[in-house]
């Protein structure tokens, strides 16, 4: 045998090492979704009512916090503004049935394409600053908005907001209601992990690390963020419909900065820099918030305690953990790739 022969013939054993981790790591990714899946299908049928009322809030608010976080953690652009889009989808709904006498679906299905028809002329003026200027104007964006639909009582029920039959009967029970909000989030989240993996998300990741390099290579990151920003705009819509399924109707605090703040603090907790961080981040919140409401009389101090020793303690969020486990993980594997790349005869010094 050659120097050559042995050469090319060595990494065989590394490259099976590996391709067993990668198999196993897929499988036990998928594994852990489907358990995940089982469990919460099951969950309205173990649980009392008032846990499912709480599930499907959080269905759809898992899906306003991913959507946030396309622009948040992705491309580093912190918004307060998406609750313009999420209040949108959820005015879509209701004041189509009540003006237009819309069915619900034809509200539910607009909703996305009317909130990505707002987003475009909004991040075309806020996407001209940047940092803490950009946050300053999706703020005053959602502000804005929520004075109008506040003040105008006579189209929007004003502070009182559209409470009125407008979701199907069937989905009034809360197990279908929960089962329906939770089979469209899933799909929803299924679309947007698809846009987090594709060479356009890892244009974004690129951008938040690097904007002046990424310019440079061509890319024009006005554009690619306008398209972000549109595409946030059209989930945090779907969301806000979904919300709908929920409230029974809706009203102008959807449009508050402070659920846009809602939002980026669910994916601060959850993790930022991942794609469930925001879902978990929405789980921990929405039960927190729940248990603090009923049991602490001063729960807004208590929260903000919380999340304030929350983002000392772990600034990765949650899922930071889980991503420090798994590379305490890899080093073993790493140790074991290395050794049957080493071959056989390969001595320690």
């Amino acid at each position: 045998m050659t120097v050559l022969d042995e050469t090319h013939s060595t990494p065989a054993p590394a490259l099976a090492v590996l391709g067993r981790a990668v198999r196993r790591g897929t499988l036990i990714r998928a594994a852990s979704v489907l358990v995940v899946l089982a469990v919460l299908a099951a969950a309205p049928y173990v649980v009392n009512v008032t846990v499912v009322f709480t599930l499907e809030e959080i269905a759809a608010f898992s899906v306003f916090a991913v959507a946030t976080n396309l622009l948040v953690g992705q491309a580093g652009l912190v918004s307060f503004g998406q609750g313009v889009f999420f209040g949108l989808g959820a005015y879509t709904v209701t004041l189509g049935w009540e003006h237009a006498h819309w069915s619900f679906w034809t509200g539910f299905a607009l909703a996305p394409v009317l909130g990505a028809a707002a987003a475009v002329p909004v991040g075309l003026v806020a996407l001209r600053a940047r940092t803490l200027y950009f946050a300053l104007i999706s703020l005053a964006f959602s502000q804005l908005c929520y004075q109008l639909v506040e003040q105008n009582t006579g189209f929007t029920g004003g502070a009182n907001g559209v409470f009125a039959a407008v979701v199907p009967t069937w989905m009034e029970n809360p197990v279908n209601g929960y089962l329906t909000l939770l089979g469209i989030a899933v799909a929803a989240l299924a679309v947007l992990r698809w846009i987090y993996a594709s060479n356009f998300g890892m244009l974004l990741r690129a951008s938040r690390e690097n904007r002046a390099r990424v310019q440079a290579l061509g890319t024009s990151v006005y554009r690619l963020h306008l398209l972000a920003f549109t595409i946030s705009g059209a989930f945090c819509a779907l969301a806000g419909a979904m919300l709908v399924i929920y409230n029974q109707g809706s009203n102008a605090e959807l449009f508050d900065w402070t659920t846009s703040g809602q939002a980026v603090i669910t994916s601060v907790i959850g993790g930022m820099y991942t794609f469930l961080g925001p879902v978990v981040g929405a789980f921990v919140y929405q039960f927190g918030h729940d248990n603090l409401v009923r049991y602490v009389p001063d729960w807004q101090l208590v929260l903000g305690a919380v999340l304030l020793l929350a983002v000392l303690a772990r600034p990765d969020g949650l899922a930071g953990a889980v991503r420090l486990h798994r590379r305490q993980a890899g080093n073993t594997s790493d140790a074991e790739l290395n050794s049957a790349a080493e071959g056989p005869g390969a001595t320690s010094e």
